[in-house]
């Protein structure tokens, strides 16, 4: 565990403030969900909660039955991470932190295009060079991640249907 040298004060409510230089390099936003966790003495972690991440299983037979199905290279992330990936994709990729460069096209909240050589920095060291569309996945209108789907040449009709059909039944999904 890192000390961060801070201390604050629990108020008569029990509410303790993170400071911003903490939620910002964590990436914590105003509505985000932190679970709590204890770890049998005296210490409590907190930790960012990822639904996408709680379905994890599921989300990797998601993404493999779209590329078997497509052949076309596929994807989900969560706010903070890669949650799953199928296609011609480094095994390692799952579990990669995602940059902070992709975490803002996440964040505005619309499909994207990305054309061949615009180079889509998706996690250090990992950038997707060939065309790809994203979509960010919502839950009762909050951003928890997003999917991509990596084109041949071009995105066409078929790599946009994949990314909003895929982002749309993983937010209604977790909805239900």
């Amino acid at each position: 565990m890192k000390a961060t040298g801070v201390v604050r004060r629990i108020d008569d409510l029990g509410r303790i403030v993170i400071p911003k230089e903490i939620r910002k390099s964590l990436r914590i936003r105003e509505g985000d969900s932190l679970e709590i966790y204890t770890d049998g003495s005296d210490s409590i972690i907190l930790k960012k909660y990822s639904h996408v991440e709680n379905i994890n299983n599921f989300i990797i037979q998601y993404v493999e039955a779209v590329y078997s199905s497509s052949k076309r290279d596929i994807i989900v992330t969560d706010t903070e991470r890669i949650i799953a990936a199928a296609g011609n994709f480094r095994k390692d990729l799952v579990g990669k932190k995602i940059t902070s460069s992709l975490d803002e096209k996440i964040q505005r909240r619309t499909l994207q295009k990305f054309e061949k050589g615009e180079n889509l920095e998706v996690a250090d060291n990992f950038v997707i060079g060939q065309s790809a569309v994203l979509k960010p996945i919502t839950v009762y209108g909050d951003i928890i991640g997003a999917t991509i789907v990596i084109g041949e040449n071009t995105i066409g009709d078929i790599e946009k249907s994949l990314v909003e059909i895929s982002s749309i039944f993983i937010g209604k999904y977790l909805e239900s």
